[in-house]
């Protein structure tokens, strides 16, 4: 049996940059995605951003593509 392990900062901008992220809010929107990707199987090590952008560092399974995992 093989072993795979590939580990991945992906970095996604809001529409132009415009800063539509509260501060107010970022946390429940971190615990949201941090849902959404524990659900398919990823292991989240770091969700962060800005009002402009969001960072996440992610282990994913070799069974989960990387264009699907942004997809979803």
């Amino acid at each position: 049996m093989s072993y795979t392990q590939s580990y991945y900062h992906i970095v996604f901008s809001t529409y132009r940059r415009k800063p539509t992220i509260l501060m107010e809010h970022d946390r429940e929107l971190y615990a949201y995605i941090y849902g959404i990707a524990t659900g398919l199987g990823s292991h989240v090590f770091r969700i962060g951003g800005m009002p402009d952008h969001i960072h996440i560092f992610a282990s994913l399974p070799a069974t989960l593509s990387l264009s699907l995992f942004v997809r979803v």
